[in-house]
This record gives structure tokens, C-alpha cells and sequence, in this order.
């Protein structure tokens, strides 16, 4: 029974301790975000109509305020909270990492700067398909229908 129980607390000291992390994890992030954008805790507060500590408790993980605080909050700073499948994790990340155009933060896969192909001068944009469409395919026109 004894070593049962110092199990039991073990799994709770470590539950405590993931959510503690997720949550400074995610309050950090909207202080960088808040910072980011040149705001401060004043301006953001006076723009969700809260007081500043509230905002300075929330950066500090001091507080477990509700879901949707957090929600105004993220989108105050341009930001959306999502949920998403452990499996598309890495995707999104990956998805994350491009938007931020550092070369810095290449995809192990990328071809390193000595190996990329010296530039033609020509590049085809993704989702540019005037070079791949069928000549012969029927132009598609959509009908306009009158109006009821």
C-alpha cells in the first residue's frame, strides 16, 4: 500500500507540474505577443475594458482566469487559440516556422545554402497554373441566374 500511494502522489506532483508549465507557457506567450506589438499592460487592459493588474496577473500566471479572458486577450493581440490533434502537431509547427520566413528556422529537409540551385531568374508561384492548364479543356463560365 505504501509505495502505491507515493506513486499516486508522484502522478499528481507530475500532472500539477505539466499544467503549471502549459500555463506559463501560454501566458508568456501573450506577453510576448503584448510586447511585440509596442503595448502596455495599461493600453491592453483600457483596450479589453479590464484593470491592469488583471493583465499583469494573467502574464504572471497568477491567477486561472477563464477560458474566454483568454480568448479576448489572444485576439486583442491578434492571436487565436486552437485546439489541435496531437498527430498534426509537427505540421503545424512546421506551417508556423515557414510563415516566419527565417532561414534560421529551416526544416531539416530544406537544402542548405551550398547546395541550392543557382537562381534562373524564373519561378513558378504556387497555385500559378496559367503553364499547366489544358489548352483544350472548355472554358467554365459561371451563368448568372436572374434574380427572384
Amino acid at each position: 500500500m505504501r509505495t502505491r500511494s507515493k506513486s499516486l502522489k508522484h502522478d499528481i506532483n507530475r500532472t500539477t507540474s505539466l499544467k503549471d508549465d502549459i500555463r506559463q507557457a501560454l501566458f508568456g506567450a501573450l506577453r510576448e505577443a503584448r510586447l511585440k506589438r509596442h503595448l502596455s499592460q495599461k493600453e491592453l487592459a483600457s483596450k479589453l475594458g479590464v484593470r491592469q493588474r488583471q493583465i499583469s496577473d494573467l502574464e504572471r500566471a497568477a491567477m486561472d482566469p477563464r477560458l474566454s479572458t483568454v480568448q479576448n486577450v489572444a485576439r486583442a493581440l491578434d492571436l487565436e487559440l486552437m485546439l489541435i490533434p496531437r498527430h498534426l502537431i509537427t505540421a503545424v509547427e512546421g506551417l508556423h516556422r515557414a510563415s516566419r520566413g527565417s532561414s534560421a528556422n529551416r526544416p531539416m529537409y530544406a537544402l542548405s545554402d551550398d547546395d541550392a540551385e543557382p537562381d534562373s531568374g524564373e519561378h513558378v508561384e504556387i497555385g500559378a497554373t496559367e503553364e499547366f492548364e489544358n489548352p483544350r479543356a472548355p472554358e467554365r463560365r459561371r451563368r448568372k441566374r436572374p434574380r427572384s
